[in-house]
């Protein structure tokens, strides 16, 4: 493996009904625009899926099946939003917001 190549994130997401979706750069693409400023809003969640889209992710076209993936990117990017947030009132930087989620769910157990 080429150590100089960049790396690609994936996260997977659940639906209601159980079904799995790996999503490649979403990380990424919420970090962008959370960047600058962007908030929990239905336009937001409507650029994640442009950017997952123009990011080779395959979400279908039908109406029913984008409302759960705006819901579901809804909850994820509000998620993200709180995390930073909290992190910059502390004065800290957020690299992997992921370790932040493992170490929440350890004080929970």
């Amino acid at each position: 493996m080429d150590p100089n190549a960049p790396t690609v994130s994936r996260r997977t997401i659940r639906f209601i009904d159980g079904t799995q979706i790996a999503l490649s750069n979403l990380h990424e693409i919420m970090a962008e625009l959370y960047s600058v400023g962007k908030r929990p809003t239905k336009e937001t969640i409507d650029e994640i899926i442009a950017g997952l889209e123009a990011m080779g992710n395959y979400i279908p076209e039908s109406e029913v099946i984008r409302r759960e993936y705006r819901d579901i990117l809804m909850k994820e990017y509000q998620e993200f939003v709180e995390i930073h947030d909290k992190e910059k009132e502390k004065g800290g930087v957020l690299h992997n917001p992921c370790e932040v989620k493992e170490n929440e769910n350890e004080k929970d157990e």
